[in-house]
Parts: structure tokens; C-alpha cells; sequence
């Protein structure tokens, strides 16, 4: 299950990337007017209609099942200054699926400054409902200025997972070629079953962090082949023998590896094409250190290229 970090939000009727800032709550027109002897005041009754919007999102190359099973962050920047006689806030709820789902206030802040809240869930679009306002009932004064706007909103592949997936997809990739250079005629039996011990191994750890499902079939299917293989090799098979139970085994082993192979560079083609497109994509964005994450994924994938 895809876990929920933070909140994220959203406007109605618009797409935040045609229109931002998208302006959510704005005191100065929302609210009634009074003059008092500090100054003009703005006082409940508040008129604030609920609103909301989706995430703004790529999907382009994204028809992989190894994208369609990875995770995604949504990111919202957004700033609501705010000076008022008692704390001002506004409540949203979010959901991105059936695994995503939360209900929290944004409260106003004195300083004028973008803030940013994100959230991690499944391959599923974001959307975010602002409900209401919280503090303008009974005694209440709002110092002019006091906006809430949305500067941001969109969702992209979630750096942490892709560019782990990438590469367990480079490092696997590398071990199966090297395996398949080893399993020639002339590579003794013992060596042969070394090297299939080693392959194992670094198998085996790569499963501890594989999360996608079709990848993770993928290393248990390799695994159970190379145990078979081990088997025979080691149970029937001598250093130097030539039997052709030793030979039709090595060339079912070699079958099994350049299948794998095949499945292996399919996928750094696929990864590396959607995430060279979400790059692109995300270049004019505000997304801080997740650019270099995900640039860093697209170089390592292109690396086996």
C-alpha cells in the first residue's frame, strides 16, 4: 500500500499549470467591511463555497506496467498570509485513490512565503476539496491582504521509488550479463556453480526493496531456474564433462538468462523513456532536489542503453 506523507491541494474548474496563482480564499472580497479605528477590517460573514481540482499530471509513456505499479507524489505549493484578531484556517480534504486519503486545515501565517506539502500514493489522480473556513464566526477582524493562493499542484513519478527501480533494473541487468558471459561450454562445472551461487546472492538482495510486483516475479522465476540449474551441475555434472545432460542443461540455462535479459532491457527502455518525458516535463517546475533524483534515474538508465 502506497502511503499517504502529507496534503496536497486543488481549485475548481481550473488546471493550475494554464493559471497559476489560482486564488482560493481572498478576505478583501469575500468578506464584510468595516472601517475601524486602526484602519478597514474585514469581519464575518465570509462567503466561501467549496471548491476543488485535480493534480496536474504527465501520462505520457506511461502505459508500462512497471509505471502503472510504481508510486507518485503529488506536491502542492501554495501561500496563505494571513493577520487576523483570531487564528484563520481553511479545511480541505484529499484523496488520490482508495489508498490515499486525508482531512486537515491550512492555517494563515503572517509572513508572506510559498509553502509546500506533498503526499505519496498509488497511480491514481489527486484531487483535493477545500471545504470551508474556520474562524470567521462571533468575534473576528482580518487585516486586508489575507489570501490563501495555490501556486503549484501536480503529480509526477516519486523520485525515491523510480530511481530505486532503476537501479535494482541497471544492477540486475548487470548481473544476468555477466552470469551469461560464464555460462559457455568451456566454464568448468564447479566455476559454472560458483558463479550461480554469486548471481543468487546478489538476487536474493535485490528482492528486499523490489516493490514492483511484475519485477519481483521476474527475480523469483530467475531464482527457482538458477536453483535447477545449480542442481544439476552440481549433481551430475563434472569439471571438464561433455555429457549432453551437462550440455542441453547449459543451453537451457543460457535460454532461461537471455530471456530474462530480454524482459531486463525492455523495461530500462520503457523506464527510460517515460522518465526522460517527465524530466522534460517537470524542467520549468518548483520540485526542489526530487529534478536531480529522477535526472539521476534517467542517466542511470541510459547508461545500459
Amino acid at each position: 500500500m502506497k502511503m499517504l506523507l502529507l496534503a496536497t491541494l486543488s481549485l475548481t474548474g481550473a488546471t493550475l499549470a494554464q493559471a497559476a496563482p489560482v486564488e482560493v480564499f481572498n478576505a478583501d472580497t469575500q468578506c464584510a467591511s468595516r472601517m475601524t479605528g486602526t484602519g478597514e477590517r474585514f469581519v464575518p460573514p465570509c462567503q466561501f463555497s467549496s471548491q476543488s481540482m485535480t493534480a496536474d499530471r504527465n501520462t505520457a509513456y506511461s502505459s508500462d506496467g512497471l509505471v502503472r505499479n510504481g508510486s507518485f507524489k503529488t506536491i502542492l505549493n501554495y501561500n496563505f498570509v494571513c493577520e487576523s484578531l483570531r487564528p484563520l484556517s481553511v479545511r480541505y480534504t484529499l484523496s488520490a485513490g482508495s489508498d490515499a486519503s486525508e482531512t486537515n486545515r491550512i492555517a494563515g501565517s503572517r509572513i508572506n512565503e510559498i509553502n509546500t506539502l506533498s503526499m505519496v500514493h498509488g497511480n491514481h489522480d489527486a484531487d483535493l476539496v477545500f471545504n470551508g473556513l474556520d474562524g470567521v464566526v462571533g468575534f473576528q477582524a482580518i487585516k486586508p491582504g489575507c489570501q490563501l493562493n495555490v501556486n503549484q499542484l501536480l503529480t509526477y513519478p516519486e523520485p525515491s521509488y523510480f530511481g530505486q527501480l532503476a537501479s535494482h533494473l541497471v544492477t540486475h541487468n548487470g548481473v544476468i550479463k555477466s552470469l551469461v558471459s560464464i555460462a559457455q561450454p568451456s566454464t568448468s562445472s564447479v566455476q559454472l556453480v560458483s558463479s550461480i551461487d554469486n548471481t543468487l546472492d546478489l538476487l536474493s538482495n535485490l528482492t528486499f526493496d523490489i516493490e514492483d510486483p511484475i519485477f519481483l516475479d521476474q527475480i523469483t522465476t530467475a531464482q527457482a531456474d538458477l536453483e535447477r540449474s545449480k542442481a544439476v551441475f552440481t549433481n551430475n555434472c563434472r569439471a571438464g564433462s561433455s555429457s549432453s545432460h551437462c550440455t542441453i542443461e547449459l543451453s537451457r540455462l543460457r535460454q532461461v538468462l537471455q530471456n530474462n535479459l530480454t524482459w531486463n532491457e525492455a523495461g530500462i527502455r520503457s523506464l527510460h523513456t517515460y522518465l526522460s518525458e517527465q524530466t522534460r516535463w517537470l524542467s520549468g517546475q518548483s520540485i526542489g532536489r526530487d529534478a536531480l533524483v529522477l535526472s539521476n534515474a534517467v542517466n542511470r538508465l541510459r547508461s545500459r542503453l
